[in-house]
């Protein structure tokens, strides 16, 4: 019976834990959502499992300019406050440009976001890229796929890439 108990109240700290995780980069996801949803200028790469489909990694990249600076302001808000949950916070700022870098982590699941701001306040260019990792999906480095999506009216590329080694390149 006490290990009944003891596997119950394991798995209910383990839900809440995992709950707390997800909800420390929700605003951040919700920003990434609405960018996803304006057609903003986007690089999505996935590689899958190739037995089951499961996504084991993916990123995703955004550049524009923000229009008035709100979009980029709500960002950097978004980054402020789900960087209280986050597991490592790196933040930079020199005069009118920011870079934060957070990392999330929720068993073999990694996730990093960094938010670049830079340029004139009325009108800033902004960076974001997001990195998701599953450690428990096997990845083939020949299950890449890669989404271009284009400025709006203009339909998605979608093209292989070379294989990719992680230690070559680093989120830019």
């Amino acid at each position: 019976m006490k290990t009944i108990r003891r596997v119950v109240a394991a798995a209910a700290t383990m839900l809440i834990l995992g709950t707390a995780a997800a909800q420390g980069q929700s605003r951040i996801e919700e920003q990434v959502r609405e960018l996803e949803s304006k057609n903003v200028m986007t690089d999505n790469i996935v590689k899958r499992d190739p037995s089951t489909k499961q996504v084991g990694m993916e990123t995703k990249n955004f550049h524009f300019f923000s229009q008035g600076g709100t979009v980029a302001q709500a960002l950097r808000d978004a980054f402020e406050a789900d960087s209280r949950s986050a597991a490592n916070v790196e933040r930079e700022e020199r005069g009118d440009s920011y870079e934060c870098v957070l990392t999330f982590k929720s068993g073999r699941v990694t996730t990093v976001y960094r938010l670049s701001i830079s340029g004139d306040k009325s009108r800033p260019e902004v960076d974001v890229q997001t990195y998701f990792r599953d450690e428990s999906v096997n990845i083939d480095e020949s299950s890449v796929e890669t989404i271009r999506r284009p400025a709006p009216g203009k339909a998605p590329i979608q093209a292989p890439l070379p294989p990719h080694r992680w230690g070559e390149a680093t989120l830019a």
